[in-house]
């Protein structure tokens, strides 16, 4: 069959027919060389503020879509490593290398400096150093750091207490820091997860994942010191 080829006066009769056709193509203008029609003095040609202003809402779009896409790749990527730390914390096979993998598995996997495990020193149940890996916190230096009524901190910067982190204080700009209440009583303690770099954590951050995190280490807690009963 042949092909007829389509004429100037086809095209024109099918946009004037579709007068939606280029706001559903924005990206047709780009080709487009759109003339400047001669309005009279003081009157504005309004087809090219039209033009102008789909293009500029398509590269909006297009920002936009770009950037959604990449926010959740990185999520997916996050939520990947954080299911990683967790298989490496339920592998424990007792307190002492759940500890141990705390803080040397889990670092490496999230791409953070430190991980910190406090406990407040308490009468009703002892929580083994672990030959210095548990640090020992005064009674009431939870609520200190925290608040009372708070249970995760996001610090931007200085944020390398030496009682949290220890010897590894001074490398810790940016750190979360969770409440751990692994007896339901006390000791109480904490987790925190410190990085060298600013800004890392902040205040505005989405902190679910970092929670869904400090309760697993919070289980591993509990389950490898509470007593069989």
């Amino acid at each position: 069959m042949e092909k007829t080829a389509l004429r100037a006066d086809d095209i024109a009769a099918y946009l004037a027919k579709h007068p939606d056709f280029f706001a559903n193509r924005p990206e047709l203008l780009d080709s487009l060389d759109m003339p400047v029609r001669e309005m009279g003095t003081g009157i504005a040609d309004m087809q090219q503020y039209v033009v102008a202003r789909l293009r500029d809402e398509r590269e909006k779009l297009r920002g936009a879509t770009s950037e959604l896409i990449n926010i959740s790749k990185s999520n997916l990527e996050t939520q990947s490593r954080i299911h990683r730390a967790v298989l490496a914390l339920l592998n424990a096979r007792g307190f002492e290398t759940f500890v141990e993998a705390l803080q040397d598995l889990v670092p490496e996997l999230l791409d953070l400096d430190a991980i910190a495990l406090c406990f407040e020193d308490s009468d009703e149940a002892s929580v083994p150093r672990c030959g210095g890996r548990v640090r020992r916190l005064t009674a009431g230096a939870v609520d200190q750091v925290l608040g009372e009524e708070n249970d995760v901190w996001l610090l931007p910067d200085n944020a390398g207490d030496e009682a949290i982190f220890g010897p590894q204080a001074d490398n810790i700009r940016s750190a979360a820091i969770v409440r751990l209440a692994p007896f339901y009583g006390d000791p109480v303690g904490l987790v925190a997860f410190g990085v060298a770099e600013p800004d890392y954590f902040s205040p505005a951050q989405a902190h679910d994942l970092i929670m869904f995190l400090a309760s697993v280490i919070e289980f591993g807690a509990r389950r490898w010191l509470t007593p069989a009963q």
